[in-house]
This record gives structure tokens, sequence and C-alpha cells, in this order.
């Protein structure tokens, strides 16, 4: 209760995702049929929820659903404790923390291996004296990247595959799981969920190492990766051309820039005449009484 009451005197809404320990639904959140009773945490927190206006957000797009993120070696059955908390709002931001352990892998380096033995193919048949070394230098680059971006793709194509492979094997054996709750069946979904949650691991340290990251610590620098972003933006805002007044279409700078600047120029000048508009302001104050001390 103290800390949704904390939560709530905050100066803006905000989404607690998080593992409570706890099943908030004692018949949706459990895999076990054996009906027990509310914890105190549980009527606690949904309480506070009710209070301050807040939802489960996968609870809410999946009301009929039995998904569990925990399994009890102990009890032998499976429950879910994973909660995303936020407010019933189109406009409240949402905030996850994640925590990374601290024995973290370095990233993935290709083995020098096919890339030494595919330039020594390339200059086995590539000799300076019949084509320039500028030639022979460029085309030697091009290979290069074709045998990274083959090698590349190879390697994602194995990860999908496996991937997807032993999440139909683990899909498979939690539903025989759900419907019998086996020894056998046990312990052949706790041998494929370690192997599940590394690919799932891997797979999340691939999306981060492909992310921006380096527009963040090069911010405003001057440099390449500077220059192509202006050089993107000047492109993105270029007027190739444009439609003159009398009707003909002109793509030169010097008649785009002018026909700007005569448009802003009518627009933003006075278009009454100064003499008329004085005379008439004068007859109008002269008609009002102005009481004066």
């Amino acid at each position: 209760t103290e800390f949704f009451l904390q939560l709530a005197q905050f100066p803006c809404p905000w989404v607690i995702g998080g593992d409570f320990n706890c099943a908030l639904d004692t018949v949706m959140d459990r895999s076990s049929s054996v009906q027990v009773a509310q914890t105190h945490m549980a009527k606690t927190i949904l309480a506070s929820m009710r209070k301050y206006g807040l939802m489960d957000v996968w609870r809410h797009l999946h009301p009929t659903v039995r998904e569990y993120s925990h399994y009890s070696h102990v009890h032998f059955f499976e429950s879910r404790l994973v909660s995303f908390f936020r407010f019933i709002s189109d406009h409240s931001p949402i905030m996850i923390q994640l925590e990374a352990p601290d024995d973290l892998q370095g990233p993935f380096r290709m083995t020098g291996g096919e890339i030494k033995l595919a330039i020594q193919e390339f200059f086995q048949f590539n000799h300076s004296p019949p084509s320039s070394p500028d030639m022979i230098w460029e085309a030697f680059k091009a290979t290069i990247r074709g045998k990274i971006i083959a090698f590349s793709l190879a390697c994602r194509k194995k990860f999908q595959q496996r991937m997807v492979s032993l999440e139909q094997e683990l899909r498979g054996a939690e539903t025989e799981l759900y419907k019998n709750n086996s020894a056998e069946n046990r312990e052949r979904v706790a041998l494929l969920q370690p192997d599940m949650n590394e690919l799932s691991s891997v797979g999340a340290e691939k999306a981060l190492l492909r992310i921006r990251s380096r527009f963040y610590a090069r911010g405003d620098k001057a440099g390449k990766l500077l220059a192509w972003q202006l050089c993107h933006e000047e492109a993105d805002r270029l007027i190739p051309s444009i439609r003159l007044p009398d009707g003909n279409t002109s793509f030169a700078p010097e008649a785009i820039n002018g026909a700007f600047q005569k448009y802003y120029s009518a627009l933003y000048s006075t278009q009454c005449n100064e003499k008329s508009m004085k005379g008439s302001m004068v007859s109008f104050l002269d008609n009002i009484e102005i009481p004066a001390l």
C-alpha cells in the first residue's frame, strides 16, 4: 500500500513492470487445479489498482489466455508472476527497467579463416599487370563485401531456424505439460527452457548492438556521420521546382528563390492606402468622447 501511495504522488504517470512474486488471479494465473485463497499481497495490489486507475496490460489484452512465467519445481505447477501495470489513458508513458548481468560477453567477431581464403582466392586470379591497382582494389572491396554479406545471411538463417524449431518444441512440451502434469513432461520442459532462454538472450544482444547508439556517442561532433545526416536532411527539404505566376514550371534555383521572395514580400506588405486609412482613423476618433482629467 505504501509503495502505490508513493507511486501516486509522483508528478507524472508511471508504469511499473516487475516480478511481484504474486499471482493476481488464482484461477487464470495458475496451472494447478487446486483452489487456493487469494493472498494478502494480491488483495492489496488489486485494491491499489482500483484506487489509482491501474490495469494489467497483458491480462487486459488476453483475458482468457493461460500463459505462465514461472515454474515451481517444488509444487509442480506454473504461474504468471510478471505484471505490467499502467494508467488507463491513451497518453500514459511506459517505462521498463532492465538489469543486465555483470558478466556480459563481448560482441561477435567473425573468424578469419573464410575471409583469408577468399582474399587468397581473389588475388590468385587478379594480378596487377593486366588491371590497374585502383580497379583491383575496388573489385576486391566488392568481393569481400559480398562474402561478408553471404556469411551473415547464412548465420542469421541458421539462428532463425534453430530459434523457430526450439520455440515449437518448447510450445509442444508446455502444451503436453498442461494436459498431463507428469514427471517426464516436467523434465522435458526443464531441459528445453534454458536453451530457449540462452537463444533469446543472444537475439536480444544482437538487437541491442544494432541500435543507433553511435548517434548518442558522437552527438554534434564534426565527422562523416553528421555530414551524412545533414546531407539527407538537406535533400529532404530541397524544392526541385516551382510553378511561376505565368503558369510555367521552373527548375532554376534563382527563379525558385525569386518566386518565394515575391510571395512573402506581397504577403507581409501593407495592402491599404496610408492616407485613406489615416483619414478614417481620425474621423473615427473625432466622434468618440474620451474622458480626460
